[in-house]
């Protein structure tokens, strides 16, 4: 067990400051990150549907990103009011509330992708291709300890 303060204090300072920095950087400007997050997420579950789905459940998307029902409403609704996603209800049970996305939410998202690859691209070209591929090696074995540990 590593009991050296120094290592955990520097561990934990460059978590936040990536944390931070990324928030920073795919930020749009009327766009939370969380919304971006919210985008992304119903997008994929929606890909993971066949294709005669209406929408992904509100339900879902707030166990994705391990939300409270009041705060993925709160997300939903803001996304909604920018015009990026629509509400589609169940005909058979109005409490069922599906979220779908409209095309001004798809084209930001294909905005976002590409200032992402760009940004990427950059990080990669100054890490170098070696150290890209250790870097993510580390995170993927860091990503795994992490769900272990959550799930003991």
């Amino acid at each position: 067990m590593c009991k050296n303060t120094d290592i955990n204090k520097e561990f934990f300072d460059v978590i936040i400051r990536l944390k931070r920095q990324s928030h920073a950087n795919i930020k749009l400007k009327d766009l939370y990150a969380s919304e971006l997050m919210g985008l992304r997420i119903i997008y994929k579950l929606k890909m993971m549907q066949d294709d005669n789905s209406i929408g992904v459940k509100t339900s879902d998307i707030g166990n994705y990103l391990f939300m409270k029902k009041s705060a993925t409403s709160k997300m939903l609704n803001n996304l909604e009011d920018k015009g990026y996603i629509n509400r589609l209800y169940d005909k058979k049970d109005r409490r069922v509330t599906y979220i779908d996305l409209t095309q001004k939410g798809i084209d930001l998202l294909d905005k976002h992708n590409d200032i992402m690859i760009n940004y990427t691209n950059s990080m990669i070209s100054r890490l170098g291709e070696e150290d890209t591929k250790t870097l993510v090696k580390l995170l993927n074995k860091l990503c795994n300890i992490m769900e272990d540990l959550d799930e003991n």
